[in-house]
This record gives C-alpha cells, sequence and structure tokens, in this order.
C-alpha cells in the first residue's frame, strides 16, 4: 500500500514541474492523507455480527417451513383418497304416465270415466262422462213418489253396481222432466233430484240428476254437460285422471 502512495505523489510531484511545492513538510503529510483514504476506500465493508446472525436464524426459519410443508404434502399423498357417494338422481316422471288436470283456460281436464264422490250416499261411483248428454243421470230402481210434511219427495234403490249393494234413498224431489228416447216414440217422465258431487280435488258442487234404470248400461252415473259446464273440459282418450281424494 505504502508503494501507491509513493507512486501517488511522484505523479504529483511530476505535475508541478520545477516547483519547489510540496516541501518536505508537506510531502509527509500528503503521505499520511493518501494512506487513510486508500485505507478507507480498500478495507472491505464489514457486516455486524447481529446482522449475520439475524440472516442465518431467518434461513434456518425458512428451512424449517419447508421441510413441515413437505412433510405435510407426503402425508396427504400418502392418505387413502374417500369415495364420496354421488348423490342419487332425482326421479324423473315418465311422460306417458304424466296426466295434465287443467288446461289453458284453467279449466280442469276430467277423462271419459271417473270416480266421483256423491253425497247422498257419501261413497264413491264409477262415473261415464258424456258431453253429449245435457243432464246428468244416476241408476235406480223401485222409484217411488210420495209427499212428506206437504213437500214432494222420492224413494229409490241407489245402483252401485251391485245388486247386493243397492242403496236405498229418499230425498227430496225437485221436479220432473219428459224424456224422448231416441229409439221408441215414447216419452219417459224422470224424477230430478240433487245429490252434492265431488270429482278429484277442485270440482266439488251440487249437481241436478234424473232417475233412471241405468243397470243395462257399464257406468252407474252419468254425467252430463250441466256439471262440466264453464269448469270442465273432457278428454276422452283418458281414464280416471283424479284418484279418489281423501279429502271429502
Amino acid at each position: 500500500m505504502r508503494f501507491y502512495a509513493v507512486v501517488i505523489v511522484a505523479f504529483l510531484t511530476s505535475l508541478t514541474g520545477c516547483a519547489h511545492w510540496p516541501s518536505a513538510e508537506h510531502r509527509n503529510v500528503t503521505l499520511d492523507g493518501v494512506e487513510v483514504l486508500l485505507e478507507q476506500y480498500c478495507q472491505p465493508a464489514q457486516s455486524s455480527d447481529s446482522d449475520f446472525d439475524d440472516m442465518q436464524q431467518s434461513l434456518k426459519e425458512q428451512q424449517q417451513r419447508l421441510e413441515t410443508l413437505t412433510h405435510s404434502i407426503d402425508r396427504l399423498a400418502q392418505r387413502p383418497v374417500s369415495q364420496v357417494p354421488r348423490p342419487a338422481p332425482a326421479p324423473q316422471c315418465q311422460p306417458a304416465l304424466m296426466k295434465a288436470t287443467t288446461d289453458a283456460d284453467n279449466k280442469v281436464v276430467v277423462g271419459a270415466t271417473e270416480w266421483v264422490f256423491l253425497s247422498p250416499p257419501g261413497r264413491y261411483l264409477s262415473a261415464r262422462v258424456d258431453t253429449g248428454a245435457e243432464t246428468s243421470s244416476i241408476s235406480a230402481r223401485n222409484i217411488v213418489r210420495f209427499e212428506r210434511d206437504g213437500k214432494r219427495w222420492v224413494s229409490f234403490d241407489l245402483d252401485t253396481g251391485n245388486a247386493d249393494n243397492d242403496i236405498h234413498l229418499e230425498v227430496p224431489l225437485e221436479r220432473n222432466v219428459l224424456i224422448r228416447q231416441a229409439s221408441f216414440d215414447d216419452v219417459d217422465r224422470r224424477p230430478v233430484v240433487v245429490f252434492d258431487v265431488k270429482l278429484g280435488d277442485n270440482l266439488h258442487q251440487p249437481t241436478e240428476f234424473t232417475l233412471a234404470d241405468r243397470s243395462r248400461m257399464s257406468y252407474p252415473v252419468l254425467l252430463g254437460r250441466s256439471f262440466l259446464k264453464d269448469v270442465a273440459v273432457v278428454d276422452v282418450g283418458q281414464e280416471f285422471i283424479h284418484p279418489r281424494s281423501k279429502k271429502r
């Protein structure tokens, strides 16, 4: 290092030519200053022991975290994967089994045959739905008109489809109607009575029925247009759209 200082002093001396500066005293001062400067610039930067210790501690903590994470990943990789059962698919209704119960006009759709609940007598009977008939009709035998307390009544045996299970009823007589048979010239005078009729969950109304012997027919009850008017439409391609209701 002293060699470099001598070179620098010689270089400065050559720049001054023949001048008498620096003197011997000045040269000593200058040489000492240069040596100090060289020592300052040539000395490597020193890091404090505390900074180095902090760095080592940080590296050690990072290494520990990495080892912990690696160990956790290895354990997860070795763990058997549990099979989560797939949810059962939602049941789908078969289109062929679906029956519309209302149409675009919010009218109840009924089939060509339906179960109806009559009161009286308070039981279900199978009914044929016929839009060609104006009034409804019910099968009855042993029809007898009579008076009770000055009012007209009628008694009859309600045909349920089984002669052993016919139901005897006595109800007020609303009126009599004349029915001309299509295949005969004679006119039949039939009594008209009122039954409370329930079909499905949406149709429930009092309905007039003519009493006639329908034992030759397949169904003891016939529902005509008077029951269906403004509230129902008939789909002749279906039967028993409305099951027997639990609500009565």
